[in-house]
């Protein structure tokens, strides 16, 4: 019954973090709700526009017209229509640099553990830039902001290969449950102690979580777009590891429940019977 419990306080983490961080789906379902977040989208507005007239070389005599396109779209690029699919865009490239197996950019496999690729907004910025003033000018194919520190990619690395593997630790919690209920005397004991278990599990991942947002909340971020990306996401995951949580809760309590009502029906049954 230990080893039930200890295989499932691995399972359940590492598999969270499979379906929702290392996976491309979870990660750009996760990610994609901070495009909504009107701090983040007026910091990553700015962003893209910087990177965009950094690559601008204009004549004087539009200069002033390329400002005011300019200006225009750090302040009302989310309520452009074509805003939300390049953020889309943008969270799916970043993953596949980070976790993917495409050719990474030297500056991205080199000196930091995770990229935001804004590349897509910086064209979306260029795309509309054109509309304004018929100018059309070319921009790299790729924008990175930095999200860490040199040491975050070997961690990275290493959560993308442990956390697939959560079905092993899934597995092997399972068998030793049933086994235990097969060798034990009195079942609706292991019931109830798979129940306590499982309560006592689901405090230590909600306080686990609570850490962990903690000490990757306090690592240093490159700029200001990264470090309110990097808190975003953090507060967007945590909820969503919560919703695991309650549930794994809900689930325990009603195997504890199960188990005592057991225990209390057997006990009876014993008693009248040795009565008779």
């Amino acid at each position: 019954m230990v080893l039930a419990v200890l295989l499932t306080a691995v399972a359940v983490p590492t598999a969270w973090v499979d379906q929702n961080i290392v996976k491309e789906e979870g990660f750009v379902r996760i990610a994609g709700s901070l495009g909504n977040d009107a701090g983040f989208q007026e910091r990553l507005a700015a962003a893209a526009v910087g990177t965009f007239e950094s690559s601008v070389d204009l004549p004087d005599p539009i200069q002033s017209l390329a400002s005011d396109a300019l200006k225009k779209a750090a302040s009302g690029m989310q309520s452009w229509s074509d805003y939300p699919q390049a953020w889309e865009d943008t969270v799916r490239k970043s993953h596949k640099l980070n976790f993917g197996t495409v050719n990474q950019p030297e500056e991205a496999s080199a000196s930091t553990a995770l990229v935001l690729d804004i590349g897509p907004m910086v064209k979306l910025v260029r795309d509309h830039f054109a509309e304004a003033t018929t100018i059309r000018i070319d921009v790299p194919d790729q924008s990175l902001v930095s999200l860490g520190q040199p040491s975050h990619r070997q961690l990275v690395e290493r959560v993308a290969a442990f956390a697939p593997l959560w079905w092993v630790a899934a597995l092997g919690a399972v068998v030793s449950a049933l086994l235990a209920l097969v060798a034990s005397r009195r079942r609706s004991l292991v019931w109830v102690f798979l129940g306590i278990g499982g309560l006592a599990l689901a405090a230590v991942w909600s306080a686990g979580a609570d850490l962990a947002g903690g000490v990757v909340g306090n690592l240093d971020s490159a700029n200001g777009v990264a470090e309110l990306f990097k808190d975003e996401f953090l507060t967007a995951a945590r909820a969503g590891f919560g919703q695991w949580v309650a549930v794994s809760a809900f689930v325990s309590g009603a195997v504890l429940v199960a188990g005592v009502i057991a225990a209390v029906v057997s006990g009876r049954q014993r008693s009248r019977s040795a009565r008779s």
